[in-house]
């Protein structure tokens, strides 16, 4: 039913309450970031009724009603929405994101490749430089194309159960990411566009988009053809992202020797206070002084020890023979029970969803996963630190981004250190620059 009139509208708002449903909100443009985009309209089908409806906002052939209203759509029972983080734009009701819900328990998205009909292929192709072409695309195809994508979620919600603890990684990660997409990146627009051949930008500000859905957890960030997660530091294309403050530059904060650390914190291993990859190094080359060149090699072979395995020889220093230990432990109950659990979500991971699988890449799989859920937990709380103005606008593994404005003094610097570090558990260094290409380091200066 399409959904053209208050009077329906009404009816469908209180069936969704008391009853489980699945979204697929359909924006004009196929190409546009959400922050640059109008919602055309929303499929909802109400799971216990067995009843498929269209909202239209903003689609041609329907008489479309005002989009303020999705906010009047609230449930006691559960809603399940295709990329939450890109409704949360316009939606501000508790939700579930249905791709997260089946990356939880089968390890990937939906699988929602082969959904298109002919009209949608070939009405891309047609008008691919044109925009909003979704609201005029035949609303009857796009029921077609909605119908087929609520058949592969009902494949996963059918065997599946809504858990308490995604119900937390979904809240908080979708929270996490999405405040850093809606932010975006302030940018030289004449310099974006000659470096990246693309646009994109929105009052001189560039979005980005993550994708959570990866085999490990550990988030991509592409959009519009960029990869923001691996940004080249060599060709001066970061020298495109400055800051949107009067009085502003960009601050990096990157956390040292971050995986080490990690792994410290999941065997129970307390380093001294200082540098790791110094402390390391010391055992390798049996001194207490490191020239330079063993400072490099250490971190070298801390990296290929971790990576590649732990033979022998190094094994006999405590912190890698805790870890060969763990790692076998790991590996063991990986075979036996065919399932591990992330140590701060509880994820589930299956052996089933895993192939190919080995100790050494069991454990690096863990070990992303890990460093994913410890930065939700990071960004959660950076994010709640209020009464500034500056804003985190870039997240990429082991460091974050800040657009720093000057007002907000040392202060902001120093709130912002002690809760990345977790107060000092997990120490970070700081880069300042004007742009994102011409960083200096400036730890000791904040510190």
């Amino acid at each position: 039913m399409i959904v053209e009139s208050i009077e329906v509208f009404n009816h469908v708002r209180d069936m969704i309450r008391g009853e489980d449903s699945f979204w697929i909100p359909v924006y004009s443009d196929t190409y546009r970031h959400y922050q640059n985009n109008r919602i055309s309209f929303i499929y909802i089908y109400c799971i216990e009724s067995d009843l498929d409806y269209i909202i239209p906002f903003e689609h041609t052939d329907c008489v479309c009603l005002q989009t303020e209203l999705i906010q009047e759509l609230v449930s006691d029972a559960s809603i399940f929405v295709l990329a939450k983080k890109r409704l949360q734009n316009t939606y501000s009701k508790p939700c579930y994101d249905a791709d997260l819900f089946a990356w939880w328990h089968t390890g990937k998205m939906l699988p929602l490749d082969d959904v298109n009909t002919t009209a949608h292929d070939t009405w891309n192709t047609w008008w691919y430089n044109e925009t909003n072409v979704n609201d005029w695309l035949p609303i009857t195809k796009h029921i077609e194309r909605c119908t087929a994508m609520r058949v592969k979620f009902m494949e996963v919600y059918n065997v599946h159960e809504l858990t308490e603890d995604f119900k937390v990684y979904d809240t908080e990660a979708m929270e996490a990411f999405g405040s850093i997409e809606r932010t975006g990146i302030h940018v030289d627009y004449d310099a974006f566009t000659e470096h990246f051949k693309t646009n994109g930008i929105i009052n001189n500000t560039a979005y980005t988009e993550y994708n959570l859905y990866t085999s490990t957890g550990r988030p991509s960030n592409k959009f519009n053809g960029i990869n923001y997660a691996a940004l080249n530091k060599e060709d001066g294309s970061r020298s495109v992202f400055t800051s949107r403050h009067l009085k502003g530059m960009l601050v990096e904060f990157d956390f040292d020797a971050y995986h080490v650390r990690l792994i410290a914190d999941l065997i129970g291993y307390t380093f001294p206070e200082g540098s790791v990859h110094t402390y390391l190094g010391r055992q390798y080359f049996d001194t207490d002084t490191l020239t330079d060149e063993q400072y490099e090699q250490s971190k070298q072979i801390t990296f290929r020890l971790l990576y590649g395995g732990i033979d022998d020889e190094f094994a006999q220093i405590p912190f890698f023979g805790k870890t060969r230990d763990y790692i076998k432990d790991l590996w063991t109950k990986f075979r036996k029970r065919g399932v591990i659990h992330t140590p701060r979500f509880n994820r589930p991971m299956h052996k089933r969803h895993l192939p190919e699988m080995n100790a050494n890449k069991l454990f690096n799989y863990l070990l992303q996963a890990t460093e994913t859920e410890h930065n939700i937990q990071v960004l959660k709380e950076l994010q709640s630190i209020k009464g500034y103005t500056s804003q985190l606008v870039l997240y990429t593994y082991d460091s974050v981004l800040f657009d720093f404005d000057m007002d907000d003094g040392k202060k902001f610097l120093l709130e912002m250190q002690s809760a990345m570090s977790s107060n000092g558990k997990f120490p970070v260094k700081i880069k300042a620059g004007v742009n994102y290409h011409v960083m200096q380091d400036m730890t000791n200066r904040v510190s």
